[in-house]
């Protein structure tokens, strides 16, 4: 029982943003608001509402889909081009951990680290009546 107590914490602690997302001084954190967001996987452009929550963004695709990815910076310097990565199916824990929950085909597992890789990467342009 105290090893599970013990892994409930860690989890918790890696979990919970350590800062928020900011756009010249101020939190972004919270709103949904109106993007495009590209695929460098499949090379796609998407219409989403994307929401900042710490170092994470939620994308929510009008399909009804959503996706998290981790941002590679939280201080958004521009908001036509915020990097960030992650993977459908993979849900991020922290800043260098992700667990899967979908199949992995090296049947190896599918716990990710690090920041991922350029498949992984996401680009998000919100648009211009966007109240950042």
């Amino acid at each position: 029982m105290k090893i599970l107590a013990f892994v409930a914490s860690v989890l918790l602690a890696v979990t919970l943003p350590a800062i928020a997302a900011e756009y010249q001084g101020k939190t972004s954190d919270g709103r949904r608001l109106p993007a495009r967001v590209y695929s460098y996987a499949t090379g796609g452009m998407f219409e989403a509402e994307v929401e900042f929550r710490g170092d994470l963004a939620i994308l929510y695709f009008v399909n009804g889909g959503q996706l998290a990815i981790r941002l590679s910076w939280p201080m958004i310097h521009d908001p036509k081009n915020i990097v960030g990565y992650g993977r459908v199916g993979q849900l991020p824990l922290g800043r260098a951990l992700s667990i899967g929950i979908g199949t992995d085909p090296a049947l190896a597992g599918s716990i990710t680290l690090g920041g991922g890789s350029f498949s992984d990467m996401w680009s998000i342009q919100l648009l211009s009546d966007s109240p950042l």
